[in-house]
């Protein structure tokens, strides 16, 4: 019954499921296409005897350990989305005084399998268990596999910004980044997004409020002048565009959007369940909510036509240890070297982050609607093997196979297949961003050696997984109410921080003891699945 497989919702949660039971009896009965990530520690070879005829860990031969390990997860990537991501933490067994290369042993023969090795991440544990041994080197790291499907192109989700590491210098860069808005005059712009050829001009002109500047003026060097927004010099752009649901409107991320897509080639609605994107009415409906940090009758503005071109904006270059030391050769190995020497600039930036694959739905519903093959478009276009390209729908990293139309074609574009205003804002809205030397916004990626303390759990005999090494990758691999498995479930820890963050577990175990350990970890939040039942369903795939 595919009951089995609808999570319950529970004092605004979602219920694990929990299967007592070998996975590899329970496999088949999992749907096709439905898991989003799988986090799990199976047992260690040899490490301890459960006392299960069918445990996983006792086999005679580490090949037979691992033949084993890998064959669970041959017979899951049927039931993996394309956009699943798998952890997988798996320890090393001396045999014999000889370190046996267990994890490598198993990324190898996965990597047969139809998988992907993204990454092989050390678990570092600061507080790890002493060894008696006197002749080699205490063991204090645990590697975890980060592996996807391999389809021949890369589609996986991973939102690394979950986990990045947030940096510890912002607000001595918001002191070094406050602009008194008439500063900004003379400051040089370079625009290489809104039309075919780069743009280069000044600031000639700050709107602006009380000590917030708001947007600039801009001359343009061959000609014209243009009012474009100024940015958060801390925040990034382009910023990610927000959707709802135009028939139930509920909430939609871009990742909602593309992962639809990889997985279901259409875009559902992870609320309703509605198929959008067929008609004009069905298409998500953006959400750009800009905070307003300011009222209108403040408002003022300043213009000099006059000003000269400057150098430097903020304090940040001026006291680059590069400038003062005058060593261009070294000043050019380092973006904060190179910027001292260039000065600082303002760059027109998109304002919205829109998925591309979204944009090429819309432009293809109206070009087919309007009967105009894409050589046609091309033609009014003035373009040559381009304008195709905003009608793709193929994956490499996310769609970037195809390209998103500049403001100044998307406006053409919009005279020839006359669609509607729907994403106007999105493709055309533009601002001004300041380019100098400052931590990312985003936070730096944290990299592959991942320091966790182990995590006492007075409950159980058996080893754990800490919550934090769970949660981080849960964090960066399982989208928000994705669905996340764990075979080889233990005390249920994957459960415990699925509930924490919204998302759909799955906990398999196969020792009936460690129920009650799941159910206390959970809350009591739990549904248990009878596998007998599982299988006198014949499921319909």
């Amino acid at each position: 019954m595919k009951d089995n497989w609808t999570f319950k919702r529970q004092e605004g949660v979602w219920v694990p499921k929990v299967i007592v039971g070998d996975i590899r009896e329970v496999i088949d009965f999992i749907p096709d296409n439905f898991i989003d990530c799988i986090i799990t520690s199976p047992p260690y070879w040899m490490q301890r005897d459960y006392g299960h005829p069918a445990q996983i860990g006792r086999e005679d031969k580490p090949e037979e350990y691992v033949k084993e390990i890998v064959g669970v997860f041959e017979r899951l990537r049927a039931k993996l989305k394309r956009t699943a991501t798998i952890f997988l933490n798996v320890g090393y067994k001396y045999l014999n005084g000889e370190l046996i290369l267990i994890p490598e042993m198993i990324a190898l023969e996965m990597q047969k399998k139809g998988f992907t090795l993204k990454n092989k991440i050390i678990w570092w544990k600061p507080n790890a268990m002493p060894t008696p041994a006197r002749d080699r080197l205490n063991e204090v790291y645990e590697p975890i596999l980060f592996f996807i499907r391999d389809d021949g192109k890369e589609v996986h989700y991973f939102n690394l910004e979950e986990i990045s590491e947030k940096p510890k210098t912002l607000e001595h860069y918001l002191r070094l980044l406050s602009i008194p808005p008439k500063d900004l005059l003379g400051v040089r712009v370079i625009d290489s997004v809104s039309e075919r050829c780069k743009k280069e001009g000044k600031v000639v002109g700050v709107r602006y409020s009380s000590t917030l500047p708001l947007a600039v003026l801009v001359k343009w060097k061959n000609n014209g002048e243009e009012w474009i927004p100024f940015g958060d010099s801390l925040k990034s752009y382009p910023e990610e565009a927000k959707f709802t649901c135009p028939l139930c409107a509920g909430n939609l991320s871009s990742w909602d959007i593309k992962l639809s897509l990889a997985n279901l080639h259409k875009v559902v609605c992870p609320e309703c369940g509605a198929v959008l994107c067929n008609n004009p009415e069905t298409f998500p409906i953006p959400v750009m909510k800009c905070e307003a940090k300011y009222k209108e009758e403040n408002i003022q503005e300043t213009i000099d036509y006059n000003v000269e071109v400057k150098k430097y904006v903020t304090k940040v270059p001026k006291s680059s240890k590069f400038l003062k030391a005058g060593l261009e050769e070294l000043a050019m190995a380092s973006p904060a070297g190179r910027l001292a020497l260039v000065g600082e600039y303002l760059t027109i930036k998109r304002r919205w982050d829109i998925p591309q694959l979204l944009v090429a739905l819309y432009l293809k519903y109206w070009r087919e609607l309007r009967g105009i093959p894409i050589e046609e478009v091309e033609k009014k276009m003035g373009y040559s093997y381009t304008a195709g390209h905003w009608f793709r729908l193929d994956f490499g990293w996310w769609g970037k196979g195809g390209s998103i139309p500049r403001p100044t074609d998307w406006i053409k574009l919009k005279d020839l297949l006359k669609f509607n205003e729907l994403y106007d804002s999105l493709v055309t809205e533009k601002i001004a961003v300041l380019q100098t030397v400052k931590p990312h916004e985003e936070g730096k990626n944290p990299g592959d050696v991942w320091e966790i303390m182990l995590e006492p759990y007075p409950e159980a005999h058996f080893s754990i997984f800490p919550t934090k090494l769970v949660e981080k990758a849960l964090l960066v691999g399982c989208p928000p109410r994705g669905v996340v498995l764990d075979p080889f479930a233990g005390s249920g820890t994957v459960g415990e921080v699925a509930l924490k963050h919204g998302r759909k577990a799955i906990l398999m175990e196969l020792i009936p003891d460690f129920v009650n350990l799941i159910k206390k970890r959970c809350d009591g939040k739990v549904e248990i699945i009878d596998v007998l039942k599982l299988k006198e369903v014949n499921y319909d795939k």
